[in-house]
């Protein structure tokens, strides 16, 4: 089963397929898609709660997603929890978004999900960082625990706006070090549309790189399985090539990874 913590506080978001697909029992990878798409559409529309309270129920309806299709491919069951949980890390306690903890193993299974939904140029890379540093942590605690890491990018991305260029400025001051630097856009009041392709493309090339730890003796830093989800948000549908197919970083070869290498590694 999977069992979601429930995040009290949260105000309604106005992005109606946001509020109902976050309290849903179950939810698809096109359930995702479509929310994601919608909020990033209506996004200058939003209070900052209202922007905070979606980027967190769209991380919960892309962990009740994943939880439900590694349960179906599994040979056991699997007590997994969607939601941010405090567990231990070699290097610091962390927040996975969806986790098991097992009695006799601890820390069995920690999923990192990064969409990236405003500001595409420089959060992506940060982003990377993130997953790259997450695994480390984790697995220099707990070498058994599979690793994954997702990504969630839109190939398009919103410029020209004021809250287009206060996105990207929020974004920099969270990480000087943002490997992308984008120059700021006139300011309008109506938006325009840029491609990510090009950034996605680059991210793709390093995080082959960056997953495929098969045993337990393999590199910390490296992850079991990554995805990236990439969909375009004018039309909220899945990208058809990019990742490549058999790069192991589309959404269906993430979970048949993960649910391959927790088969391998625990028994009941």
């Amino acid at each position: 089963m999977a069992r979601t913590p429930s995040k009290k506080g949260l105000e309604p978001t106005t992005v109606e397929a946001l509020d109902r697909l976050a309290s849903a029992e179950a939810c698809s990878l096109d359930d995702y898609i479509a929310a994601a798409s919608e909020y990033i559409r209506r996004q200058r529309h939003l209070t900052t709660g209202q922007k905070k309270a979606g980027q967190i129920r769209l991380s919960t309806i892309l962990g009740k997603v994943f939880a439900a299709e590694l349960r179906a491919l599994v040979s056991r069951s699997v007590d997994l929890t969607v939601g941010e949980r405090r567990v231990a890390g070699a290097l610091r306690p962390v927040n996975a978004d969806v986790s098991e903890i097992h009695a006799t193993d601890g820390l069995r299974l920690a999923v990192e999900l990064k969409p990236v939904n405003l500001a595409v140029g420089r959060a992506i890379w940060n982003r990377f960082g993130d997953v790259r540093t997450f695994a480390v942590n984790i697995h220099l605690k707990f070498p058994f625990c599979v690793v994954g890491g997702v990504l969630a990018v839109p190939t398009l991305e919103e410029v020209g706006t004021r809250d287009a260029e206060q996105a990207a400025e929020q974004e920099a001051a969270a990480d000087a070090s943002a490997e992308e630097n984008v120059s700021p856009s006139p300011v309008s009041s109506q938006p325009e549309w840029k491609s990510t392709r090009h950034l996605i493309e680059r991210a793709v090339a390093r995080l082959i790189r960056a997953g495929g730890r098969r045993t337990e003796a393999d590199a910390p830093h490296l992850l079991e399985a990554i995805a990236v989800v990439v969909y375009d948000p004018q039309t909220a549908r899945l990208d058809s090539d990019l990742p490549p197919k058999r790069s192991g970083l589309r959404w269906d070869e993430f979970v048949a990874s993960m649910a391959s290498a927790y088969d391998a590694r625990f028994e009941d």
